[in-house]
């Protein structure tokens, strides 16, 4: 059901491009017909010579990142940017990858219930549900307490406070990216968005899914495949990456031990997760591996991720 007051006007999208792909041009039409402002961030080191025209041609503002600080440093470039030029107009922010669809966006932000949820003050952010690309395989959410968590059905219809949404697609509140403060740049890429929950969650605010929308996102380059009886999906990624998940998690599950341990026994389970996923479904399984591993390890001991 929508409402007159769909706060489209009031929300800025930022798009930040690595790798420039067919996919951004439809993307930036519909976001052109979907909020106020469009704020693309060239994140490649040696930028993209297309994107100006391309991004003009959409009515869109190009910033160049040049991959400083990676996808955190490219968030928290965007969102001066917007404080600077756009300040009193802007009250949302959605951010989005270059290989997300944002089409369901329109009619997600004039959904009665994610205007009521946009409202509340205790709201950092809302999300519709993704699916991957490569899989067709629906995001899981969970819900979590300090010594509990609870894995969500794969398919739900209604508006759900989770522990954790994907930065892609998710709509966050400008007060609450003020109160929350900058994504951690030390993790560049990997956990960046279940860091800046997490500090969401201290700040006493919550995260949302509407299981009724969904867009289709790439996370790596997943593969399905069966353990246990159960159907999973294997990353994808490549040695380096799988460094830094390594790293990123297991510094994440020490830091948050104590305020939040069933949050670094899920680190733990994540973990065992990515090992079984190489092992059952991926080539160059001996490199990632021993990449996931020498990340965790470095993880354990980094002192901070700044």
């Amino acid at each position: 059901m929508a409402i007159d007051s769909a706060p489209s006007s009031r929300t800025a999208a930022i798009v930040v491009v690595y790798r420039l792909g067919s996919a951004l041009d439809p993307a930036l039409a519909s976001l052109a017909r979907s909020v106020a402002i469009t704020l693309v961030v060239d994140n490649a080191e040696q930028g993209h010579d297309s994107l100006p025209g391309l991004v003009a041609a959409h009515g869109a503002t190009l910033l160049k990142a040049g991959n400083r600080g990676a996808l955190a440093g490219a968030y928290n470039q965007a969102l001066v940017h917007l404080r600077q030029h756009h300040g009193k107009t802007i009250e949302q922010v959605v951010f989005l990858d270059d290989d997300s669809d944002p089409t369901v966006l329109s009619r997600f932000l004039a959904d009665a219930a994610v205007i009521e949820c946009l409202r509340s003050a205790t709201t950092a952010a809302v999300a519709p549900a993704y699916r991957d690309r490569a899989t067709g395989m629906r995001g899981k959410y969970i819900e979590l307490g300090r010594f509990r968590l609870h894995y969500l059905s794969r398919h739900f219809s209604e508006l759900r406070p989770v522990a954790f949404v994907i930065n892609s697609m998710s709509v966050w509140r400008m007060p609450a990216l003020e109160r929350i403060g900058p994504f951690n740049e030390g993790l560049a890429i990997d956990h960046v968005d279940t860091e800046y929950c997490l500090r969401a969650r201290r700040c006493g605010l919550l995260v949302h899914v509407h299981g009724g929308y969904e867009f289709d996102h790439s996370i790596g380059q997943r593969r399905r495949f069966r353990f246990l009886g159960r159907e999973m999906q294997a990353g994808g990624h490549a040695p380096a990456r799988r460094y830094l998940i390594g790293r990123n998690t297991a510094w994440l599950a020490r830091t948050w031990l104590l305020r939040e341990p069933a949050f670094a026994f899920l680190c733990c389970t994540r973990l065992a997760y990515e090992l079984v996923g190489i092992l059952m479904a991926e080539d160059r399984a001996g490199a990632k591996l021993m990449a996931l591993l020498r990340g965790a390890l470095v993880g354990l001991f980094m002192p901070r991720m700044r």
